[in-house]
């Protein structure tokens, strides 16, 4: 388990925070950012173990929003509940309303490649299916015969004197396949 010292918030997030907190006029030194970030995490820390305990006394292991309500008045902190609270709902609503969004953007998406696709639009054109009674047939007698000429010079020979320079390609790529070295002497 990481102790306090390994643990830290994001320098990124921890600058927008303190920014966003103090007037644009005032600056902050580079030790004072330290103490606050490692201020911030003693803090959560302590408030995450309450919220714990106030958990744990419902008898359960799940830490929910009334725990950390009841946290923060047993550390001294219970001005800061009303405030949380509010908080917390406008962030409630947030996620919401983007998950929302989200789900009608996506159908939206779909409703768009269904339309697309009604249309015979888009990459994915879909193929007409083709009703056998209207196609035509093709058999045997259609095929170009095949020159048997092309297909003896194609395949290879099974009888190893008939094509002896075959036989040595084949007998040289299975030495370099067992033996590595012995590709290295040819080519040297």
């Amino acid at each position: 388990m990481a102790t306090l010292e390994d643990l830290d918030f994001p320098k990124a997030v921890l600058m927008r925070m303190i920014k966003s907190s103090l007037p644009d006029t005032i600056a902050i030194q580079k030790e004072a950012r330290s103490a606050v970030s490692k201020s911030a995490t003693v803090f959560v820390s302590y408030l995450a173990a309450a919220a714990n305990d106030c958990a744990r006394t419902d008898g359960r292991k799940t830490i929910m929003p009334n725990d950390v309500y009841r946290a923060l008045e047993a550390v001294g902190l219970a001005e800061f509940v009303p405030e949380l609270v509010v908080q917390l709902e406008k962030h409630s609503v947030l996620v919401k309303e983007k998950k929302e969004a989200a789900a009608k953007d996506k159908a939206e998406k779909e409703e768009e490649t269904e339309t697309d696709d009604e249309r015979g639009e888009g990459a994915g054109e879909a193929v007409e299916p083709v009703d056998e009674a209207d196609a035509e047939p093709v058999g045997e007698a259609d095929a170009e015969p095949v020159d048997e000429t092309i297909a003896e010079t194609v395949e290879p020979s099974a009888d190893p004197t008939a094509n002896p320079s075959a036989t040595e390609t084949n007998e040289t790529n299975a030495m370099d396949i067992d033996d590595p070295d012995a590709k290295r002497q040819r080519t040297e």
